[in-house]
């Protein structure tokens, strides 16, 4: 199995948590591991010289950070909502990565 393969099975848990775990702080750790792997990965394959637009990564790690930030925001206050928007907006940063990624494997991009 490649480092590409890879890449792209975490892309679909990255998905997935994205949509479905990353509404209680518990769950918001979790997708920061997941996403930080599959950025460590992404910069491996970078690395090795694949190609992508340069807006995916950006995305991925916009939304990386605001999980990060979300995270802290819960960590201070439990009980506030900013915590979930947060979260949200993260959400749609990664998934809209992950659909740029696939586009770009579709069209022979990497």
């Amino acid at each position: 199995m490649t480092i590409f393969t890879i890449h792209l099975y975490a892309a679909f848990v990255v998905a997935a948590l994205a949509v479905l775990a990353v509404w209680r702080r518990p769950e918001r750790r979790i997708m920061l591991y997941v996403v930080t792997l599959q950025i460590v990965i992404g910069v491996v394959l970078m690395v090795q010289g694949g190609r992508v637009p340069w807006y995916h990564p950006a995305l991925a790690v916009l939304g990386w950070i605001g999980y990060m930030a979300a995270n802290a925001i819960a960590r201070r206050d439990p009980a506030s909502r900013n915590a979930l928007i947060v979260s949200a907006v993260s959400s749609l940063l990664i998934l809209v990565a992950y659909s740029i990624g696939f586009e770009a494997v579709k069209h022979g991009y990497v």
